[in-house]
């Protein structure tokens, strides 16, 4: 384990890696019904959306693998942050990973590009490139668990700053922790917001005797 060590991980053709789920995407989209009831003009315009957006997404991971010691049940982790939600989640962890995914920046710039003249299918793209992010973490979090389970080791779930009672501001020290801007081309603005937007950061933990196993 290189604990100094910022890893990056490219993922060409994601898509066929892990296939779009289109119940998520109808789930971001804030749509309620099933997805058998989505009608045909919806699923014609989400049609559009996979065809414009399909050389759209760049799927990059950066992440850092660490030993993590406790102290009278207390995790001592490298941002500062005395988390309950998270210090349960990684209870049994003798390692964390921390990483930060992202799906890049042209489709965000599709979502500007329709926002205010189609707007049905920028909320399409919306979902879309959350749902694209999501499954790359999964995608991810898959590897690692594998890799881990070669080591005898078992994964928690991942855990994301402003979750539960950890706060957002934890995301300026992964971004220092990751150096996602120079890694992945993640910056962070003062309002604690990502560009690209459809990024994700997590943390989860590694270890013989976790806990909360990974689902």
């Amino acid at each position: 384990m290189m604990e100094n060590t910022v890893f990056v991980r490219n993922y060409a053709g994601a898509e066929e890696l892990y296939p779009v789920n289109e119940r998520e995407v109808w789930r971001y989209s804030g749509f309620r019904g099933t997805q058998d009831q989505v009608d045909g003009e919806l699923r014609k315009v989400f049609v559009q959306v996979q065809e414009e957006l399909k050389d759209a997404f760049s799927y990059k991971v950066c992440f850092r693998r660490m030993p993590v010691a406790w102290e009278e049940g207390i995790a001592k982790l490298p941002f500062g942050s005395d988390s309950r939600d998270l210090r349960r989640c990684l209870e049994g962890s003798s390692e964390i990973v921390i990483f930060a995914a992202t799906v890049g920046l042209a489709v965000d710039r599709y979502i500007a590009k329709y926002q205010k003249f189609q707007p049905t299918k920028a909320l399409l793209m919306q979902a879309y490139g959350a749902e694209r992010v999501e499954r790359l973490c999964e995608l991810f979090c898959g590897e690692i668990r594998r890799e881990a389970a070669e080591e005898g080791l078992k994964c928690t779930p991942r855990y994301s700053p402003g979750f539960g009672d950890l706060p957002l501001t934890v995301q300026r020290d992964v971004f220092r922790l990751l150096e996602c801007d120079r890694k992945i081309g993640i910056s962070l603005n003062e309002s604690l917001l990502m560009t690209p937007s459809k990024s994700v950061t997590a943390v989860f933990g590694l270890g013989k005797d976790v806990k909360r196993g990974q689902l």
